[in-house]
């Protein structure tokens, strides 16, 4: 082997610790937390406990993830993972909203993604999430029958503009990478389509609703392109609807708010009744200043058929509407009572007052020894952040 051979080997095997040194954790403090996500494109945050069980089964994956990612990455990419300890860290834990070990969160430009990291924690695990992260989100498609083909089951947010070098382009991209999780995002470049309507007026940006789960239709922006903040609420309503449908994976988050539920069950092919639902919860409820605050949610009937039993009810008697209150269950007598103008608002401003008489009844008949029944316990409440995954804290008995 020559010389010449012999230094470059070596020089590539310090660059590679060197890129594997620096891709180890960071650890983030109060004083260098802005710094520390200005300055990267992401960054991976682990807060943890030392004394929690599951922060230390984490820690060497964790450390191990930030070493492969030094290797795997390109070496201009911006990413970073790093850890708070949130002991040391206790109003930067606070002011994160953190209340529970460990959390993973990943900040997108300095704004954390309003999904946190669930999933398994394994290296692979690890290192394939951020690499998803890492990647565009932006799809880019050039002719009418690409538009039409966009996924009807999802929600998507399209971008019409003449060049990328359009400083709207730029704050559209920023955007569909910070809510990449919850919408899909299209971009097409050029001229006008003539047959597009929209377009007419460029740049412009389309909001396409699930049209298989929804009655709406296509929504035009209509406010300021060159606004980021303008652009990003409108992102926000749109992406993050008044009714989301419930799935296993994104049960947990949905329950670690917190809030009561009106749920609809539902058969998997009956679409239309999760769009007549939608579309009355959306008239009646989203404005409703004296109906508390909930979350309104359709699953999957077969797969939460448990809570369905669990009410008495059977699966021939799907759709079914019910409130889950996270302790009890309050079944909403009729569907079809949905269509009578109000009285789903009704149902709802009722409830609090449901509560009250039902834990009143609870605590007479146990005072006074009286056979009586109470209402199905929650089965959406054992669905929320399990203490076999999680030191739990801040979370009070629901």
């Amino acid at each position: 082997m020559s010389l010449k051979g012999s230094q470059d080997e070596q020089q590539q095997g310090a660059r590679s610790k060197e890129r594997a040194l620096s891709g180890q954790c960071g650890q983030i403090t109060a004083a260098n937390f802005n710094s520390t996500l200005a300055s990267h494109e992401l960054v991976f945050v682990n807060f943890y406990a030392d004394w929690c069980h599951f922060s230390a089964r984490l820690t060497p994956i964790f450390e191990a993830a930030a070493v492969l990612l030094a290797e795997t990455l390109p070496v201009t990419a911006s990413v970073r993972l790093a850890r708070i300890d949130c002991v040391r860290e206790e109003e930067l834990t606070n002011r994160c909203g953190i209340t529970k070990f460990p959390t993973l969160r990943l900040y997108n430009r300095g704004h954390p993604l309003r999904r946190e990291y669930r999933g398994q924690r394994s290296v692979d695990a690890l290192v394939s999430y951020v690499e998803k992260q890492y990647r565009s989100s932006i799809k880019t498609f050039n002719t009418i029958e690409e538009l039409g083909a966009i996924n009807v089951k999802r929600r998507s947010v399209i971008g019409f503009f003449e060049s990328r070098k359009q400083p709207d382009a730029g704050v559209f991209e920023v955007l569909a990478d910070r809510y990449k999780n919850d919408c899909d995002f299209y971009i097409r470049i050029g001229a006008k389509l003539d047959s597009v309507a929209y377009t007419q007026r460029m740049p412009t940006v389309v909001y396409r609703p699930d049209l298989a789960r929804t009655h709406a239709a296509d929504e035009l922006f209509g406010g300021n392109l060159a606004s980021p903040t303008d652009l990003e609420d409108w992102i926000y309503k749109k992406c993050v609807p008044l009714v989301r449908a419930v799935d296993f994976n994104n049960v947990e988050e949905i329950i670690e708010e917190r809030l009561p539920l009106l749920v609809l069950f539902h058969m998997p092919h009956d679409m239309t009744s999760v769009k007549d639902y939608k579309a009355i919860v959306e008239m009646q409820l989203s404005n409703c200043s004296d109906c508390g605050r909930f979350n309104f949610v359709t699953v999957d009937g077969l797969r939460f058929q448990h809570s369905i039993l669990h009410m008495g009810r059977t699966l021939q008697d799907m759709p079914i509407i019910a409130i889950d209150s996270l302790k009890f269950m309050f079944p909403y007598e009729r569907f079809s009572d949905m269509y009578i103008p109000g009285h789903l608002k009704e149902f709802i401003r009722n409830f609090s007052n449901h509560q009250r008489m039902f834990t009143l009844q609870i605590k007479n008949a146990i005072e006074q020894d009286v056979s009586e029944v109470p209402p199905p316990l929650s089965t959406f409440k054992h669905l929320g952040p399990s203490k076999h995954r999680y030191t739990l804290f801040g979370h009070d008995e629901l």
